[in-house]
């Protein structure tokens, strides 16, 4: 897409449906509400998508207990990136068919789940979708982009047993040595973890990690000071969230951007 096009048409309402569907549900959004917000739409994708012999996507969705109810921007952000450039590659503006061939091709468990659930055949659901924008049915995967680190945004963090043992036994000793006797107020409190949170990326730097590595030691090692100041000093003791440095702050809000733009509604004089 060129810069400052606006989505709109099948493609921005099949989202909208999503972030709407989720929101009835009381969940967060993730792929599989997309899948549901095509469905319900017109055109291609969404008449494969009610040719199934099973129950409509909707009451599938619903019904199934096996489904996250935390959202996953992480996850349908990566499948509106994808949707979007497999239109580009075709000369097209971006429409419920591409999302559909991206989320198939994405391959996440609750989405092919929910097709095999409502009697549908991901891979005639994809010729159906390809068809509808003129590509052949063979045509290859499309390309994935890269997933923010994990640990970041609200892509859970790597698992404790998974991250770098080197930099767990360089802040399992941290951990043994906080200054907690010397916190008397709520910023010796933010300056303590602030501290530590550099200290996490400092030492990510030196071990040569990648960014999954990076931010999810942020991520343990930061709950694990809050934890410990909260047995500590209780009155001290801050939100559970995350507070991630501000340069990885900025970072983030940028690469939710698309997100947040397919996800809002545009109107003609904006």
């Amino acid at each position: 897409m060129v810069p400052g096009e606006e989505l709109s048409g099948s493609y921005l309402e099949a989202i909208q449906r999503g972030f709407q569907f989720a929101r009835e549900l009381g969940h967060g959004c993730r792929p599989v509400h997309f899948l549901a917000g095509i469905a319900e739409g017109r055109g291609p994708a969404a008449a494969a998508l009610a040719a199934g012999a099973g129950r409509p996507l909707r009451e599938v969705v619903t019904a199934a207990g096996d489904i996250p109810t935390d959202s996953a921007a992480y996850l349908h952000g990566q499948a509106q990136r994808a949707a979007v450039s497999l239109a580009g590659s075709l000369g097209q503006r971006p429409a419920a068919e591409h999302l559909l061939v991206a989320l198939i091709d994405q391959g996440i468990a609750e989405v092919l789940q929910t097709l095999s659930r409502a009697g549908l055949d991901p891979a005639a659901i994809r010729r159906t979708a390809l068809a509808g924008i003129g590509a052949p049915a063979g045509r290859p995967a499309v390309s994935l982009p890269p997933l923010p680190p994990a640990g970041s945004l609200d892509r859970p963090p790597l698992p404790v047993t998974e991250l770098d043992e080197r930099a767990r036994r360089v802040l399992a000793w941290r951990h043994d040595h906080l200054p907690l006797d010397r916190l008397r107020r709520a910023g010796h409190r933010q300056a303590l973890s602030r501290l530590e949170r550099d200290e996490a990326s400092r030492l990510a730097d030196r071990l040569g990690l990648d960014e999954d590595q990076r931010y999810s030691l942020i991520w343990h090692h930061d709950a694990a000071v809050e934890q410990q100041v909260a047995v500590a000093s209780p009155g001290l003791a801050g939100s559970p969230e995350l507070r991630v440095p501000r340069q990885l702050r900025c970072q983030l809000l940028l690469d939710r951007a698309d997100t947040i733009q397919a996800a809002t509604p545009r109107t003609a004089a904006s």
